[in-house]
């Protein structure tokens, strides 16, 4: 009998819950990893089978692990039923349905409540910690050969002049990839999912995110417990410059990740990359 890549997460079930094989259905997610979805009694569950790291550049799959583990007792964080980097998949309930946007005010202020409790966490775990100057070289020879090698190249050395920029900030807890749709809501609780990128880092990532994708405004951001020491010109400032790495790094993604999944076309990239080159 074939092996199906199915075959060890239903052992899995089988073993904790005594119960038959599933029926897994496709489920909508994201343009890298897998989703399937199943209903066991009266449990719905989420599985993800991991993109391979070619397409999902930039995960370090540990890193999410120990992450996922130390937000797990939070009433925003999702609910793991078993997660093994080395398996590669991982399997949580259901947690209603992805936003979109805009964000209604009660959907934004649940937000705002969730980043002000991570903002709050730290470690000085190296397996947490996200290492930016790496992860900026290791874009380095992924856009080799692309058509806008060398607009790239330039991209990626704006990026590190504007990291290195932004108004100081404490290394706290960043989501890393912050949007509408790696939120859910069921029964009014908010749960944000999708920490792959997650690590302790420059908080300046997600209020870009929060602000850029979530229609926060500046004026909500700076109360934020990364930010709350600086005048609000200073945020506003630092606004301006995170948004824009944002844009980049989403933008190198695309290049190196590929459009397959998405609803960007490459003119729309090519445009995109220029617009950025020029501010």
């Amino acid at each position: 009998m074939p092996v199906s890549e199915f075959d060890s997460i239903n052992q899995y079930l089988s073993d904790k819950y005594q119960l038959p094989i599933p029926k897994w259905q496709p489920f909508a997610g994201g343009s890298s990893n897998r989703l399937f979805s199943t209903r066991i009694e009266e449990r719905s569950l989420v599985l993800r089978l991991n993109a391979p790291d070619s397409v999902a550049f930039g995960v370090d799959r540990a890193r999410e692990a120990a992450i996922l583990t130390l937000i797990g007792s939070n009433p925003w964080a999702p609910d793991v039923v078993w997660n093994d980097p080395h398996l590669g998949w991982l399997l949580m309930d259901w947690h209603g349905e992805r936003l979109s946007a805009p964000l209604g005010e009660s959907e934004q202020s649940q937000l705002l409540g969730s980043v002000t409790q991570w903002q709050v966490i730290t470690s000085d775990d190296p397996v947490l910690q996200i290492d930016y100057q790496a992860l900026f070289d290791g874009f380095r020879p992924q856009v080799k050969d692309l058509p806008m090698e060398q607009p790239l190249l330039t991209l990626i050395d704006g990026a590190l002049r504007a990291l290195d920029s932004l108004p100081q900030a404490a290394p706290v807890l960043v989501h890393h990839d912050l949007h509408p749709g790696n939120l859910c809501t069921d029964a009014g609780r908010l749960v944000v999912v999708d920490w792959e990128y997650g690590a302790i880092g420059n908080p300046w990532l997600d209020l870009a995110a929060l602000n850029h994708h979530c229609g926060i405004r500046a004026e909500q951001l700076a109360m934020l417990p990364a930010v709350a020491s600086l005048e609000l010109e200073d945020v506003q400032r630092g606004l301006r410059r995170a948004v824009w790495l944002l844009r980049v790094l989403e933008t190198l993604w695309y290049w190196i990740r590929g459009l397959k999944g998405t609803k960007i076309s490459m003119k729309q990239l090519v445009t995109q990359t220029i617009e950025l080159l020029k501010q």
